[in-house]
């Protein structure tokens, strides 16, 4: 996913600032005052899928924290970035926009609480993101709503990239379907080639990751025995009847720790329902006791968690190819896999075969 992870743009609040007007009657421009930013300097670029920026102008903050940045032509349909010293920002235009005005403070201005001025399509920006820092995103499905809040074909791809980017392989067809409008509303453009390029990128990867996988749909899960916290011996093959999701983790995974939250909510929601987790700790020969914490502090609160605490040499994460955590497979009823690696899509997997 490192390799994924440098086609995207970070996820920072989005916010327009400030483009100076000339005495022409048909300058165009985005202005500003931020409190706070007094003598701090302020370029803008426009931005690309690619990362690629094109300079558009700078400025310096005069003592009362306003700027200007002049335009000698239109804006063009676009993701912007916005520096303001070490502060970074990301914003739409439609294109349509003449002046464009802001005014915000500069401690929350990652917040988005700042007023605009001049771009419906902006507004429509800064609002999505602003929920978005609000609300925690604990699903795809919650992604995808905000993704379709998306008032122009470029704010949803964007979105896109931003909330479904980190783990892509599961959303290819939303990538697809984000390119076809975009293709659709900006032809030709650099955005619509370069969206296009990063899918073809990713189901270049998703079919290598695929090739090299040793555990694939349709397999029977291999049965999996290992001590528990107690000394306990728990078998995978004990759960054969139920729907299984197998979890190769450790308490030093930061990723796999973030991760747990949603598993423990699926857990709980569809217990009942004969679903259950069986998870695999990677953890070093000295980390029972880390291993334990995390169980703990994590609320993983369903019975089955085993290791032989051997790090990267665990015997069974080499029977399952595991050679990045977290990894997850989702084991039918009758013993086989049916999903691999279905973490932003375990509720929509689970329920094909609960």
């Amino acid at each position: 996913m490192n390799k994924l992870k440098s086609i995207f743009l970070l996820l920072l609040p989005v916010f327009a600032v400030m483009i100076a007007c000339d005495s022409q009657a048909n300058s165009h421009s985005i202005k500003g005052t931020i409190t706070g930013a007094s003598n701090l300097q302020v370029s803008l670029d426009l931005a690309h899928f690619d990362r690629s920026n094109v300079s558009l102008g700078r400025a310096t903050c005069d003592a009362n924290g306003a700027f200007e940045i002049k335009s000698e032509k239109p804006w063009d349909e676009g993701l912007y970035r916005l520096k303001i010293g070490a502060k970074q920002v990301y914003f739409i235009l439609d294109g349509k926009e003449s002046v464009v005005e802001i005014t915000s403070d500069l401690s929350t201005i990652d917040r988005m609480e700042m007023q605009i001025k001049g771009s419906e399509t902006m507004t429509c920006y800064a609002g999505i993101v602003k929920d978005l820092i609000a609300n925690q995103l604990k699903t795809p499905e919650d992604a995808k709503a905000f993704i379709e809040r998306g008032c122009t074909p470029l704010m949803k791809a964007f979105l896109t990239t931003q909330l479904l980017g980190q783990n892509a392989g599961p959303f290819i067809a939303d990538f697809k379907a984000q390119s076809q409008s975009l293709a659709a509303a900006m032809p030709d453009s650099k955005y619509s080639k370069d969206f296009a390029a990063m899918i073809t990128g990713l189901e270049n990867q998703k079919n290598q990751q695929q090739a090299g996988e040793t555990i694939t749909v349709g397999m029977p899960a291999p049965d999996i025995s290992l001590p528990d916290p107690s000394g306990k011996v728990r078998s995978l093959s004990s759960l054969k009847g139920k729907v299984v999701l197998l979890d190769f983790w450790a308490s030093w995974c930061g990723p796999c720790r973030k991760a747990n939250p949603h598993v423990v909510e699926v857990y709980n929601k569809y217990k009942s329902k004969g679903f259950d987790v069986f998870s695999v700790s990677l953890d070093r020969p000295e980390g029972k006791q880390k291993w334990e914490d995390a169980i703990k502090q994590d609320g993983l609160v369903w019975g089955n968690h085993v290791s032989d605490l051997k790090f990267w040499d665990s015997a069974p994460a080499g029977v399952y190819g595991v050679r990045s955590i977290p990894k997850t497979f989702l084991i039918g009823k009758d013993g086989k896999i049916v999903a691999v690696n279905p973490r932003d899509n375990l509720e929509a997997e689970l329920l094909k075969v609960l």
